[in-house]
């Protein structure tokens, strides 16, 4: 696999503002008066009303400050299935939003265009994340910019805790740490003590995860461009095996297991889980916004078995390689205005943070930072005043990052990977009587099959 991120320790946490109809770009010629049109994903959907306002008045402010650029929003979000054939017919938005999964398939497929000039222009390129940018980056060619980074932790519900007898200020590091509190709660709260996912590929992203922290992999490069399955072996049946136990021997996962992580947010947001494992920095928005108590948020540290790794992620931003000179040119200028700038310029900080404190926004949830240490601490220091998150709350997830190894996902196939998974997570939770050993040969063909593909 590609190398896997290099440790980053606690003081690199920057606390972050946390803010949270797609038209064809190619095709929207220069407009009469002289302006280059382009279309960016990334507008957050209607229902997320704060959100929505401030990308307008974001939209608005740099059409102002660039009057030769005109921005049209899509909040259409990144499905591979989707947009494929809009990426082959050409009527893909000009940026593109996508996991950090799929920039190397991007590029690849050469969907994706050069931006080296427009973005090694800009003042605050060197600073950004080498881990990061590694991703974005081939034979000294760059191809896209970064949002932002999340390393998987436990959310965890602090007044359940409590209710079970469990000190909310201490959450479980470790497996079977998480399967014995996961137990107290369900029984002595009623609640679920552990909650999972399994749907929309979220089962498979999860056994990766897992597997990871019982010192396993996925994918393994036997030699460069030849990838096969490696995860038919004892860390993911570890994880197999825990999850059966904790379903059908401990009874505190609960019967509703066949969601995916936005029915997950709503239990969880409600009260009703005590444990589940996610990017404690990206749902914590959504928490608060679907009425979840911020004093009850948690955030704890991976659970560890045999390893010591989370797995990591991002959101990044790429252009369109059908793209116009002119059209890349104002795509890197809007990436850098709208998502790189709040991260390293204090000013533009300050007043992200303002406003959405303003609006009862959470500011200040602690994330992995997408500059280097010098200016995450720089911006840290000038949004602080502006905090309104308990972010003492998030001391066990912040501190255990410093002890682990970031691995990134599978990066070949990983959405194809992940799907073919789903049906282990689901059987093994859903059915008494599941095979671990079979459920893995299984996957492991399935997933033979897919690389084979990709190759």
């Amino acid at each position: 696999m590609k190398s896997q991120f290099r440790r980053l320790n606690a003081g690199a946490l920057l606390l972050a503002l946390a803010v949270s109809t797609a038209g064809c770009a190619q095709d929207d010629a220069p407009q009469a008066g002289g302006a280059t049109a382009i279309t960016v994903m990334g507008m957050p959907a209607a229902t997320n009303a704060k959100a929505l306002k401030l990308f307008k008045d974001q939209v608005a402010a740099f059409e102002k400050a660039n009057p030769d650029i005109k921005i049209t929003g899509s909040d259409l979000p990144w499905d591979v299935k989707t947009f494929a054939p809009m990426l082959a017919a050409g009527s893909a938005p000009t940026v593109l939003r996508v996991p950090l999964t799929e920039p190397a398939g991007l590029i690849e497929r050469r969907q994706v265009a050069d931006i080296t000039k427009e973005a090694t222009a800009l003042a605050e390129f060197g600073a950004l994340n080498p881990d990061i940018m590694s991703y974005l980056t081939r034979d000294g060619v760059t191809y896209g910019l970064p949002e932002k980074a999340y390393a998987l932790g436990l959310a965890y519900n602090r007044s359940l805790f409590t209710k079970a007898g469990l000190d909310p200020d201490k959450p479980p590091a470790t497996w079977d740490e998480v399967r014995a509190y996961a137990k107290q709660i369900s029984q002595k709260t009623g609640a679920v003590g552990f909650g999972e996912i399994t749907t929309n590929n979220s089962g498979g992203w999860h056994l990766t995860a897992y597997t990871y922290s019982e010192g396993g992999s996925m994918i393994k490069e036997a030699q460069p461009g030849k990838w096969a399955a490696s995860f038919n072996d004892t860390a993911a049946r570890q994880v197999l095996d825990r999850w059966r136990a904790m379903r059908w021997e401990d009874d505190s996962m609960g019967g509703n297991v066949l969601g995916k992580q936005e029915d997950l947010i709503a239990q969880f947001s409600a009260g009703k889980v005590g444990m589940w494992v996610t990017s404690p920095s990206d749902i914590y928005p959504t928490y608060v916004t679907n009425g979840g108590r911020p004093e009850d948020f948690g955030g704890g540290p991976m659970p560890q078995g045999a390893g010591s790794a989370t797995l990591v992620g991002g959101t990044i931003h790429l252009v369109n390689a059908k793209a116009t000179p002119e059209q890349r040119a104002a795509a890197v200028k809007w990436i850098r205005f709208r998502y790189l700038r709040p991260n390293f310029d204090t000013e533009a900080a300050v007043t992200n943070a303002k406003a959405a404190a303003a609006d009862g926004t959470p500011v200040g949830v602690p994330v992995l930072p997408i500059f280097d240490q010098a200016t995450a601490d720089k911006v840290r220091e000038a949004i602080t005043p502006h905090a309104n998150v308990p972010a003492e709350n998030f001391a066990g997830y912040v501190k255990s990052l410093s002890a682990f190894t970031f691995t990134p996902e599978p990066q070949v196939a990983s959405q194809e990977i992940y799907a073919a998974l789903d049906p282990v997570a689901q059987a093994v939770l859903t059915r008494q009587d599941a095979d671990p050993a079979k459920l893995l040969a299984d996957a492991e063909a399935r997933v033979n099959a897919i690389l084979q593909k990709q190759q």
